[in-house]
């Protein structure tokens, strides 16, 4: 029986939460934690401080009966010692065990010179001890057998080699293109330099090239550990962690030149719900044309009209996620309209930046060559229209992700590139409390780069003008030029002939359709893990059982995708499709 009853986190989880926001005591409290485990398994003594959902692993493992002969075998890449990611990876695995498969793990284990287990605020030198004994230590609890990296190769032989290499890489566009064993190493990494330094340009600075011939170097160990860890588990399905950090990159290179099926996922928007992608990266957020072809056609329920409306207005105030960037928020119209100096009478256009070196925005340029060219050419179109106003909001994560700063900020870029302002723009700075969801509610036009908030702008009957690919672009309710010329041709258009309000709501209503789709019949919302805070994963299913098929829709559809490869979309009108919030 799935248990569904909430639980306090006690001083532990106060611990763990105070931690995700002091990062540099995060890393040295898991490298104790890591460093004391294993001394202790050296000493032959028992392993201290073991983590409450380790218990709850093992008492599945315990009432789970092994694979059958000549099952499918299914490789999980369980890369890094994230508990909330390895948590969901060993209860799906209990699921696609229960299901007839054969899952066997693989994670890194250590040590590579570089990775993305924590940003450069912090590391490194990487977190190792911790995270190769959480990775370690979670797929044993689950009764999975693994391989390491260390296994199949001598890592510290391997990055020797590669170092020699990448020595005489000393631009960024030659690390760009740089190959090695078949693979484009130097793109299959790129998104994950751009992650771990927090920077969306990578610039020839001592920093970014270390740091490059670094994750090259970890790649091309972890390339030939990958062919090493298929060769010896000969996986017939893959499944993995996002798709675009530089491993799974690699690893999705050597499926497709293998031809081994795979599937990535990610977290959602929604707590407890994942997004499951077969045959490319979970992050990309990408629906099936199918599905929404389908959708955009059927008019919602009153349940889903009701559930998309609630749903929508929580995240005004940060509901329903972890990550919550307005606890503290100036949500006064006429306050916010005095403080920009905003009249009333005059049209106003929004730009809604994201952040530099998220992976939704990495590799995603279309009209623009980059974000900041987006915003510095934005500025510089307003002020060829002394008429309108601009804001510019910059995103709030840029200084809220304690965890993870952003070391090349908008406001930075803007200032280097127009020092001085046109009159008619304001720039909100990311700690600035203003609501974002006020000027989308007195927005003339939204611009917007891959933000979600184009979608929710939309939803208001709003026009929004795309930058670059994103998962909502063309699909009926947004406007989605291709070139720079054109893209401001297209604002020109709207602010000068504004949509009926016939055409508003049709937009609507499209829009509507399309968050219903993606929100919550995309999402997939599992019983039988959660989080109750960050780092703090707890697993519900109390025995193998509690995972067969048809007890739990949204697991089934997911282990589908695991297994044949179906993109796990709920369907229309299907319960937890409108109650996905509340579950």
């Amino acid at each position: 029986m799935i248990d569904k009853r909430p639980q306090g986190g006690g001083l532990r989880g106060r611990v763990l939460d105070w931690a995700w926001n002091h990062p540099h005591w995060k890393r040295r409290m898991r490298e104790v934690w890591g460093i004391a485990r294993e001394t202790a398994g050296w000493a032959g003594l028992p392993r201290p401080f073991e983590p409450p959902e380790w218990k709850s692993l093992r008492r599945i493992a315990l009432t789970a009966a092994p694979p059958s002969p000549g099952a499918e075998r299914v490789l999980f890449m369980s890369w890094r010692g994230w508990s909330s990611h390895l948590a969901i990876e060993t209860v799906l695995a209990h699921a696609v065990l229960r299901r007839g498969g054969a899952p066997i793990f693989a994670y890194c284990g250590g040590r590579l010179p570089i990775c993305d287990v924590m940003p450069v605020n912090v590391a490194p030198p990487m977190p190792c001890h911790s995270c190769r004994e959480y990775a370690s230590g979670a797929i044993r609890a689950a009764g999975f057998e693994s391989v390491a990296l260390h296994d199949v190769l001598d890592v510290a032989a391997a990055v020797g080699i590669a170092r020699r290499s990448v020595a005489g890489l000393t631009t960024v566009r030659a690390c760009e293109a740089f190959e090695d064993q078949g693979l484009a190493l130097g793109r299959l990494v790129r998104i994950s330099v751009a992650w771990f330094l927090s920077r969306g340009t990578l610039l020839d600075t001592p920093q970014t090239l270390k740091a490059y011939r670094s994750f090259l170097v970890s790649g091309m160990v972890v390339a030939r550990g990958l062919r090493n860890i298929m060769s010896r588990t000969a996986p017939q399905r893959v499944f993995m962690l996002n798709g675009t950090f530089f491993a799974e990159s690699i690893m999705i290179a050597l499926c497709d030149q293998q031809g081994i099926p795979f599937g990535t996922y990610e977290k959602g928007f929604i707590h407890d719900a994942v997004v499951m992608t077969p045959g490319a990266a979970a992050a990309r957020l990408e629906v099936p044309g199918a599905a929404w072809a389908s959708a955009r056609e059927m008019p919602l329920t009153d349940s889903e009209s009701e559930a998309i409306d609630t749903y929508l207005g929580d995240r005004r105030t940060g509901g329903g996620s972890l990550n919550n960037f307005w606890r503290v928020r100036v949500e006064d119209v006429d306050r916010i309209r005095r403080e920009l100096r905003l009249d009333p009478a005059r049209r106003l256009a929004v730009m809604f930046c994201n952040i530099l070196w998220d992976s939704a925005v990495m590799e995603r340029d279309l009209a623009f060559s980059s974000m900041g060219a987006w915003v510095t050419q934005g500025i510089r179109w307003a002020a060829t229209h002394p008429e309108i106003d601009l804001v510019v909001r910059i995103h709030p994560a840029e200084i809220q992700l304690r965890n993870h700063p952003t070391l090349e900020r908008m406001a930075d870029h803007i200032h280097v590139q127009i020092p001085t302002l046109p009159p008619n723009v304001r720039v909100i700075e990311a700690d600035d409390p203003i609501s974002s969801y006020i000027l989308m509610d007195i927005a003339t036009i939204g611009l917007v780069y891959t933000s979600t908030v184009g979608l929710e702008l939309a939803a208001r009957g709003v026009p929004v003008v795309v930058a670059a690919e994103t998962h909502y672009r063309h699909r009926g309710f947004t406007v989605d030029p291709d070139t720079v010329d054109a893209y401001w041709r297209e604002a020109d258009r709207i602010l000068e002939s504004p949509p009926s309000e016939a055409e508003r709501e049709r937009t609507r209503e499209l829009a509507r359709r399309y968050a219903v789709l993606f929100f919550f019949r995309f999402h997939n919302v599992l019983d039988a893990v959660t989080e109750d805070g960050r780092s703090r994963p707890r697993i519900r299913a109390r025995s193998a059982a509690d995972l067969d098929p048809g007890l739990d829709p949204p697991m089934d559809r997911v282990v589908t995708g695991i297994l044949e490869g179906i993109p796990p979309i709920a369907p229309a009108g299907a319960p937890e499709s409108s109650t996905a919030v509340s579950s």
